[in-house]
């Protein structure tokens, strides 16, 4: 029974994994569930013993995805770190995620697919966050409390302390998407912060906060 049950798990694994590459590189309209039990190696018997939908597959691959992406930000070093280089180093690390693993990738894809119209802004609808929502809430999060702790300009609007957020998550999802390498992605990023952070900061604050990518731990 063991045995059965491991082998089972390792097939929803094989399958978890070809649904994100398949909607990663396909999209979620295109991808089928023939493509994704071919690209695990598996039947479509065993897949629909595991996944009875393309919804309820894809749904799985962005849960995976949000576990990653909640990892990422539980290794982030945070001691001593303001809100705003916190708010810097996790657009770093978004960057990194979208490159290096096809999960996130996926989300993102899944997302842009299934909400075209309003996908950038599911995180302000009280449902459960897709890629967009996950990581605009998270960075747009740290810039308000970078405002309120009085890390931006006092004259700064609450809308205007998150702009960054939505040029970051959207821009990087669309450099990666596109093949640009890593190092444009964080020389556009670097930049990206340059430049809104001399409008949004005091003057006195500038030095304070690093808009290059993190030294790897």
């Amino acid at each position: 029974m063991a045995g059965k049950q491991q082998r089972s798990v390792q097939t929803a694994e094989r399958l978890l994994a070809a649904a994100a590459e398949q909607f990663a590189q396909q999209g979620y309209v295109r991808a089928t569930l023939a493509d994704i039990s071919l690209c695990a190696g598996v039947t479509k018997g065993a897949l629909f013993f595991h996944f009875s939908t393309k919804d309820e597959i894809a749904e799985a691959v962005q849960d995976r995805g949000r576990d990653v992406m909640e990892n990422a930000v539980l290794q982030l070093r945070t001691d001593g770190k303001s809100h705003l280089q916190l708010a810097v180093d996790l657009t770093y690390a978004l960057g990194r995620l979208l490159r290096e693993n096809v999960y996130v990738r996926a989300s993102a894809r899944i997302a842009r697919d299934r909400h075209p119209s309003y996908g950038t802004l599911r995180y302000c609808d009280g449902g459960a966050p897709d890629f967009y929502g996950q990581w605009l809430g998270l960075v747009g999060s740290l810039l308000d409390r970078a405002r309120n702790a009085g890390e931006l300009g006092r004259r700064v609007p609450p809308a205007s302390a998150r702009t960054p957020a939505a040029a970051a998550v959207s821009g990087l999802e669309t450099l990666v998407w596109l093949g640009v390498s890593a190092d444009e992605c964080e020389r556009w990023l670097a930049g990206l912060w340059d430049m809104t952070l001399s409008t949004l900061m005091p003057k006195n604050g500038l030095r304070a906060v690093r808009t290059t990518a993190p030294t790897p731990p």
